[in-house]
């Protein structure tokens, strides 16, 4: 019996010893078991970083945006070479190093771009299901224009500057040593994400205000809003185990951001944004991945990271 249950705490270690790691935002994977992390850097190469001390190991050898392991490779996306095709990257893990590159065709004005474009957005998000890996994407247009233009829809409702979408799937399926893409004929959809805001049931009892789940789900952060001379306001987040148990603090511009916690360290993906210093000198902090101590609310290392929202002029 005891040689019984010792194998099954093996198994239960292994398998969590080979859990994938998280997507903790696009462009942004967290593996809190081996305290590693993938993330595309301002540039649009991914970098594997340690978390400890946010140490670089490797950077990819061209542009890559990573968006998932599966089958023992890091599944990244290459920059778009043209409209109406898509290059997705097998990469080893461990090295960076392109172990395969697999084409695919598009819809013929899709630009599979992960740099943030005018009027334009690219997502893809990956699966690892029994039968391989598939990727779903997701192509929205916007047309650029001066003044709001109302349109109306197929139903005879007015629109505000419709979106055109274009959506689809493919399996990557393992041929002869190769991967091959197969398109999805069907309509299908990504799996649903639970929402970000706890609600009902799912709330911890005795606290107030609004509960916000960690991508693993395994934490809580309730913020309060404090004002601030610079910013005029800011967030203490308070950050809760499952059992209501309160484990930190963090101070944020913001209310709340996709985040992790491992051990006494908050992993989180902090929003650009500006404020005037001390010394009366604008300050600008880009889009970051973030670690910070739990038990002080210190950050300890940032790095910049590839913002996917378009931030530049519009049309006036």
């Amino acid at each position: 019996m005891k040689r019984k249950v010792l194998l099954i705490a093996l198994l239960a270690m292994a398998e969590a010893s080979q859990a994938a790691p998280l997507v903790l935002s696009p462009g942004v994977l967290v593996d809190t078991e081996t305290g590693l992390a993938f993330a595309a850097n301002r540039n649009g190469f991914t970098q594997q970083l340690q978390l400890s001390d946010g140490t670089s190991i490797w950077t990819s050898p061209e542009q890559a945006f990573p968006l998932g392991v599966a089958d023992g490779f890091l599944v990244a996306l290459a920059r778009a070479e043209a409209p109406g095709s898509a290059n997705v990257l097998l990469m080893d893990p461990n090295t960076g190093n392109v172990a395969d590159r697999i084409s695919v065709d598009l819809p013929e004005p899709v630009s599979a771009s992960f740099f943030p474009q005018p009027g334009q957005r690219f997502e893809a998000t990956l699966q690892d299901t029994e039968e391989g890996m598939r990727f779903y994407w997701r192509h929205e247009v916007r047309a650029l224009r001066g003044a709001a233009m109302v349109e109306l829809d197929a139903g005879g409702n007015e629109v505000i500057n419709p979106v055109t979408v274009t959506s689809g799937a493919f399996d990557l399926v393992a041929h002869q040593n190769r991967q091959l893409a197969i398109p999805v004929r069907a309509d299908v959809a990504p799996p649903v994400a639970p929402t970000i805001a706890l609600q009902g049931a799912e709330r911890i009892p005795g606290i107030a205000g609004e509960q916000y789940r960690a991508a693993d789900d395994r934490h809580v952060l309730s913020p309060e809003a404090k004002p601030h001379d610079a910013l005029r306001q800011i967030y203490t987040w308070s950050v809760y185990d499952r059992d209501g148990n309160r484990v930190g603090h963090y101070t944020s511009p913001y209310a709340r951001a996709p985040y992790l916690v491992r051990n006494s360290q908050l992993i989180l993906r902090e929003q650009p944004f500006a404020h005037a210093g001390t010394n009366g000198q604008w300050q600008e902090h880009s889009t970051r991945l973030v670690v910070a101590d739990l038990q002080t609310g210190r950050e300890l290392w940032d790095f910049e990271i590839l913002d996917h929202q378009y931030r530049g002029p519009t049309p006036p």
